[in-house]
């Protein structure tokens, strides 16, 4: 059953309405429009071994699978070199200067900072530190435009296109307020990453705008300018101190991936329910609810946009970046348990629930 966005958004924030949406969801998730391309394009795999090299910021992951796996079932013969960074971009000058000597036939690069180091800011003046003449494909960068990466999503014009991941900021809120009214949100973030920030300045309008307090916590820097992981017991204490209601986990590396066991630990021993932009603190490591893509089905995405590359010879800047639209309610029940925050039944009618 499909839906857009903005009727999503209509029905979450529409409270007397929610049964109507609830009954149009269905069970399984929210298809706000179109579908992951599977074997539509009828081009035949060529014999040629392709070598795509990864540049990722946190291991390999279900995106990565579902890349693989797709251009796997296109046929493709593809021979992958995966790099990471670990979330340390001082890392990329030479995975770069290695990726201009060997010239893979496609990078598939994984995360904002990473995607930036690679190709540059659009408007860079000088474009001799990036990557500019070997096809991009980025996954998981929540605003390419404000991240400088493209000027443009419906054609970059540059070597490089991708896949969002997040659904719309009105959106999750309204998942937010759907699952329980509440006064003030509580968010956590690392003020050196540049998807951390454009999220936050997203919640603030979008808070401003329903009368809702937004209470930040930056995550301190050392010396070096990294952010500091002792830090968040203190942070997350006086976000429970200052009245937060519910934990916002953006798409911020630091906070939802590289530490996310740690925060979703300590919010539910501190009694806080916690809001994920992504799905993986919610499978995994027990946070409360999210609004997400499939990270499988992302990767399956950037993996049509790549086999078009690599297969029809399309140009990367000829190719839209996209999401998925396609967005499941999630909900960890061993965690609401605990926290005795229960959602409307309505709601589990048609949620993802996790009971792990």
């Amino acid at each position: 059953m499909t839906t857009d966005l903005t009727a999503l958004s209509n029905a979450l924030q529409d409270r007397p309405s929610r049964r109507r949406f609830l009954s149009m969801a269905g069970a399984g998730g929210l298809a706000l429009s179109g579908v992951v391309p599977g074997a539509a394009l009828a081009a035949a795999a060529p014999d040629k071994i392709f070598r795509i090299t990864m540049v990722l910021g946190r291991g390999e992951s279900d995106n990565e699978f579902g890349f693989k796996d797709y251009l796997a079932r296109r046929g493709l013969k593809v021979e992958y070199s995966v790099r990471n960074t670990g979330g340390d971009t001082s890392l990329m000058p030479s995975i770069i200067e290695e990726i201009k000597d060997t010239r893979p036939d496609l990078i598939y690069s994984w995360g904002t900072p990473q995607t930036r180091a690679l190709v540059g800011p659009y408007d860079a003046t000088d474009l001799t530190p990036y990557v500019t003449d070997i096809p991009v494909v980025f996954t998981f960068v929540a605003a390419p435009i404000d991240a400088k990466i493209v000027a443009n999503l419906e054609r970059s014009n540059r070597n490089v296109t991708g896949t969002v991941h997040i659904a719309p900021i009105p959106v999750q809120v309204n998942t937010i307020l759907a699952y329980r009214p509440i006064k003030r949100l509580g968010v956590l973030y690392n003020p050196q990453e540049r998807n951390s920030i454009l999220t936050l300045e997203g919640l603030r309008v979008e808070t401003a705008q329903r009368g809702l307090e937004l209470l930040e916590e930056p995550v301190p820097l050392d010396a070096q300018g990294e952010p500091m992981p002792s830090a968040l017991p203190l942070l997350m204490n006086r976000l429970v101190q200052r009245g937060a209601e519910m934990l916002y986990i953006g798409p911020d590396t630091f906070i939802a991936f590289r530490n996310r066991k740690f925060v979703a630990e300590e919010a539910l021993r501190l009694h806080l329910p916690t809001f994920s932009a992504t799905e993986l603190i919610v499978r995994t490591d027990k946070a409360m609810l999210a609004l997400a893509s499939s990270a499988y089905g992302i990767g399956r995405f950037t993996a049509f946009k790549a086999a078009q590359i690599l297969m029809d010879g399309v140009k990367p800047g000829d190719i839209p970046v996209e999401t998925l639209k396609r967005f499941s309610v999630i909900i960890n029940m061993p965690t609401v348990r605990a926290l005795e925050y229960y959602p409307p039944i309505g709601l589990l009618n048609f949620a993802e629930i996790v009971e792990a």
